[in-house]
């Protein structure tokens, strides 16, 4: 896949910081600007750079020549300035693959292009922008997305309050590309998303961290960026050994036959099927974490023991048929509790990630309700809706859109067993 970098800017707010260089080549911890974003190419497997150049793009080409490392190294110089979508526009015989991956030249970001990649491909996606949350949308603007992950509208900046941001990290189809008009500046930002907005324009949730150096504050910055990365980049999957991947299950209804608020060890009864598709997510090296919404607790209809003591009786008939779960997580909250366990809030799963060192957009999330699969689709994983339990009639909504229906588990794990081998064989195209 060929990279494109935008790095043609005039940086105006940094000229008293920069006077006569392009914010490509300032200096962070003794290295270009620009080195950074080459790394993380270069990690990515990217072998094909174009970068897109205008102010002083001269002192770039001269800088870093015709290769970084492993990859080649074009330039499509802007003679005027063209805004980011005029400069792909002029970029693109330079670009022989079908997909390009852009990126803004002056941020940092903190999320893996290889599993961006794995979540485009398997939506069938033509557009697919990395968005980052931000405690403060106001400088940068607000992306708004459903719960399908489909962008659904741009805010305009000074928006206060967090939300999602544009990151400036983009997948686009080659015809996205061609469409966008020859005849002037154009911007990515401005003029070709929000007419793609509601129309298949994706949007893929990175919690990590971002940072521009627009401006003379985070420019400052930015060295402390760099270092914290430094310390950091070792655990990020794809940079040496990956990372294993985990199955997020619902309870009720997907791993035990639903029944009534459940507090009976000897009523545990597995779902048919549901140990043969744990046994083959297992042996396909996944792990196996149950996470459950269990308000009789905070009801007071049935005390903690009472619920482990179900729990041991799931695991003792799982154990039997071969399978070993990797953790239980309980939400013990009743709904109009403001707790940030219940699902669809992550809570659970962002600590279950963090204990047992997992990426979440790398995930699977099984269930039979929309508090499952909305749950995955906040933090990016791939949702599964099983028909077992209320899965038959959640099936029937149209508005829940989950990335796989299944039967039961059984079904699920067929499905999963294409998807990881898509995700392990489909890494970025060099």
């Amino acid at each position: 896949m060929t990279a494109a970098i935008l790095v043609g800017g005039l940086g105006m707010r940094l000229r008293a910081q920069l006077p006569g260089r392009p914010k490509a080549l300032a200096e962070v911890a003794g290295r270009p600007f620009l080195s950074y974003q080459l790394d993380r190419l270069k990690t990515a497997g990217i072998k094909d750079v174009v970068l897109c150049t205008g102010y002083r793009g001269e002192q770039i080409q001269q800088a870093f020549g015709d290769s970084y490392g492993p990859m080649r190294l074009r330039y499509s110089q802007e003679a005027a300035p063209l805004g980011t979508a005029g400069a792909l526009r002029q970029a693109l015989p330079l670009c022989k693959t079908d997909v390009v991956l852009a990126m803004n030249g002056d941020a940092f970001w903190d999320a893996d292009l290889q599993a961006f990649w794995r979540w485009h491909h398997r939506r069938g996606a033509v557009t697919s922008i990395v968005l980052m949350w931000a405690a403060d949308t106001s400088r940068y603007g607000r992306v708004r997305i459903d719960r399908a992950g489909c962008v659904q509208g741009f805010d305009e900046k000074s928006v206060a309050g967090e939300g999602w941001i544009n990151a400036g990290v983009y997948l686009l189809g080659r015809q996205v590309i061609e469409a966008i008009p020859s005849d002037g500046p154009v911007s990515m930002e401005h003029d070709v998303f929000p007419t793609l907005a509601g129309r298949g324009l994706y949007g893929y949730c990175s919690r990590g961290r971002f940072l521009d150096i627009g401006t003379p504050e985070s420019y400052r910055m930015a060295e402390t960026f760099v270092r914290q990365e430094g310390r950091r980049r070792p655990e990020r999957v794809g940079e040496g050994k990956r990372k294993r991947r985990f199955v997020m299950l619902d309870r009720d209804g997907t791993i035990l036959v639903e029944k009534h608020y459940l507090s009976d060890p000897n009523q545990v009864e597995l779902v048919e099927g549901a140990a043969e598709g744990l046994r083959r997510l297992q042996a396909m090296g996944l792990g196996l974490v149950v996470i459950t919404n269990q308000s009789a607790i905070g009801r007071g209809m049935f005390d903690v023991a009472r619920l482990e003591a179900v729990h041991q009786r799931m695991r003792e008939l799982l154990q039997a048929e071969g399978v070993r779960l990797d953790g239980v997580y309980v939400c013990p909250h009743r709904p109009q509790e403001a707790c940030a366990c219940r699902k669809p809030k992550a809570g659970l799963l962002k600590r279950a990630a963090r204990e047992l060192r997992f990426e979440l957009q790398d995930c699977f999330v099984i269930g039979d309700k929309a508090c499952d699969i909305d749950l995955g689709r906040a933090v990016g994983a791939t949702t599964v809706l099983v028909r077992t339990g209320y899965g038959a009639r959640a099936a029937g909504d149209p508005s829940l859109t989950p990335d796989v229906v299944a039967d039961d588990l059984r079904d699920a794990a067929s499905v999963i067993a294409q998807q990881c081998h898509v995700s392990t064989s489909q890494d970025i195209p060099a």
